[in-house]
């Protein structure tokens, strides 16, 4: 009896066993992981791609596929903005507990797939704009948050959309049409501008008049007229038609005429008046636009809530979530500290918190330069994605950059993932460059006055997933009050000693060791009189102390300049020297520092 029950056992264990091996070949055969088929279906249109190079391995939630977010071991947001990327976007819906997509800024094209609940009964936002794609619209998700469709080709009406919570929604600039109704009406003109064939609340309303032009519908103008004036049975009439039409196009010029005389004598009478009163006009309709700007977006902070102004690309930020998000501190200065903050549908940000000594009240100055801010988008510049600044909280939300800053890698301190990493000449190279790119694309933005960065330092210097340099933080520290310029500067080297300056710059304490030395003598904020002039002393302090670091991983000396030879060298500390000259006015502009930078790339 004993021995059959221990048979019984026996083969009950065989069995589990056998069980658990067919699991485990269909793991492997499955890749080892639920969510891999539709990542490397994706990754199958673009095996070249930057972005991709990290989607490797049987486990996507291994942390180290870069775009990739997990939630107990399933993918539950895809993150490939600014990507490169081609091919279809149906694979990545197909990842069964997607929450998160975002693939803006691509050249992705073909239909997206139905969507509702059987497909994807957990996406909350779907980010597509910026692409190629085709075909319509047919999304039915009660859960969907968020859906931003723009710059795209679909076509084909709106009637297949069923997205009653939807907070955020845009499929304006395609080739939709149709009659806008239902849900739909309540989101503003924006949302739909740019297709032409549609009409319906919040655009003007649908003219459904055909009919009373009877057989004459698809006729061109002058068949039209033929028929009029010779295809009746009574041509007293036809005649008589012809008459009056005639009459009416001469009614018509002559009103024209007058209109045309009216409009040039109000455009003299006006032109004369704007030649008096030139600089108050100037200023008016510049205040008259920023009225405009102002009113919309206060619009946005009531649909937000809590006076948080969200910018493209940031429209499924709210204020509640960003304060109850687990954070984790990035770094601590005079402005104010950075955080890391992870939101609860998986979207990673960097939140700025500024400090209540530095930016004391609430300025309307300070709120037009983070709106004007909010629209600077560059490979080269960290986007700016929302700011809030009411009830004694001033927060800054930019997009998250994994790889820390160019001052954790020159001097391996906290702040980022950049920290103990060597810096190889070549590496330097690029990260100069592309933060030039970024600088000469904020000094070139088109705004009244010229916009100014007033905070060039290694700290602001940030490097995406790529290791792509991004500078940060454009014109806040104009806006600090508290910040005293009597501190005292490095000294000021001769000009040919570079190394002793560039050491002074690195030891000089923060963005005083960067600033120029004619912000030096003044006292106020840091940036109260900055200029695009100041911007290229401080970036010119920042090359010479990359260049001249001792931390290169080149393996042939490190020190001074890495494996670029002495005449590359050399060449990149002129520049530098050019950049710090003591007269604002002798410095080159960012586009002629560029120009020299590109001979040495």
């Amino acid at each position: 009896m004993a021995d059959s029950h221990h048979c019984c056992w026996f083969l009950l264990l065989l069995l589990l066993l056998a069980a658990w091996c067919v699991r485990g070949e269909a793991e492997v055969a499955n890749g080892g992981h639920q969510d891999l088929p539709p990542l490397l279906s994706f990754k199958s249109y673009n095996p070249a791609a930057a972005a991709l190079e990290s989607w490797v391995g049987g486990d996507p939630c291994s942390g180290a596929w870069i775009g990739v977010r997990c939630s107990r071991g399933r993918v539950v947001g895809v993150f490939l903005d600014n990507a490169s990327l081609v091919g279809g976007v149906a694979p990545l819906l197909g990842l069964a507990r997607l929450g998160v997509l975002a693939v803006r800024r691509n050249s992705l094209s073909g239909r997206l797939p139905p969507l509702d609940n059987s497909t994807s009964p957990r996406l909350r936002h779907l980010l597509v704009s910026h692409n190629q794609l085709t075909g319509g619209l047919r999304v039915s998700l009660p859960s969907l948050v968020t859906l931003t469709a723009e710059h795209n080709g679909f076509h084909g009406d709106l009637r297949a959309l069923s997205i009653p919570m939807v907070r955020s929604f845009n499929v304006s600039r395609n080739m939709l049409d149709g009659e806008i109704s239902g849900d739909l009406s309540r989101f503003p003109s924006s949302s739909f501008g740019g297709n032409l064939g549609l009409c319906g609340l919040p655009l003007p309303r649908c003219v459904h008049a055909y009919n009373a032009l009877g057989d004459s519908v698809g006729q061109s103008p002058s068949a039209a007229m033929e028929e009029a004036s010779s295809g009746g049975s009574n041509g007293g009439l036809s005649k008589l038609s012809v008459t009056a039409l005639m009459a009416t196009g001469i009614g018509n010029a002559a009103l024209m005429v007058i209109s045309v005389a009216i409009s040039v004598a109000m455009f003299v009478y006006m032109r004369r008046k704007l030649r008096s009163w030139k600089g108050a006009s100037d200023a008016a309709l510049s205040f008259e636009e920023e009225d405009k700007v102002r009113n919309r977006e206060e619009k946005g902070q009531k649909s937000n809530g809590g006076g948080l102004v969200c910018f493209d690309g940031g429209e499924e930020l709210r204020l509640e979530s960003l304060l109850k998000a687990s954070a984790e501190v990035l770094g601590k200065g005079v402005s104010g500290s950075t955080y890391k903050a992870v939101l609860e549908d998986g979207i990673v940000v960097a939140v700025k918190r500024l400090s209540a000594l530095q930016f004391p009240g609430r300025s309307k100055a300070f709120d037009r330069h983070m709106r004007l801010a909010g629209r600077l988008r560059h490979r080269h510049v960290v986007s700016l994605r929302g700011y809030c600044n009411s009830n004694g909280e001033r927060l800054l939300v930019y997009d998250y950059l994994p790889n820390g800053s160019l001052q954790s890698l020159l001097h391996g301190s906290n702040g980022g993932g950049g920290g103990g990493r060597s810096l190889d000449w070549a590496a330097r190279k690029a990260i100069l460059f592309g933060a030039a790119q970024g600088l000469n694309y904020i000094h070139t933005f088109p705004a009244r006055p010229a916009l100014v960065h007033a905070n060039v330092k290694p700290s602001n210097i940030l490097l995406d997933e790529h290791g792509a340099a991004c500078v940060s933080e454009c014109g806040v520290m104009r806006y600090a009050a508290n910040i005293q310029q009597s501190i005292p500067q490095p000294p000021r080297c001769p000009p040919g000693l570079f190394l002793d300056r560039a050491a002074a710059a690195a030891g000089g304490g923060g963005w005083h060791g960067y600033a120029a030395p004619e912000l030096a003598s003044g006292a106020g904020a840091a940036g109260a009189s900055a200029t695009q002039e100041s911007d290229v002393y401080s970036f010119g302090m920042v090359l010479l102390e990359v260049v001249t670091a001792d931390n290169a991983g080149d393996g042939n000396g490190g020190g001074g300049g890495g494996d670029g030879g002495e005449d590359e060298t050399m060449g990149w500390v002129k520049i530098g020297m050019l950049c710090t000259a003591e007269a604002p006015e002798e410095r080159p502009r960012m586009a002629q520092v560029l120009a020299m930078m590109g001979e040495f790339m």
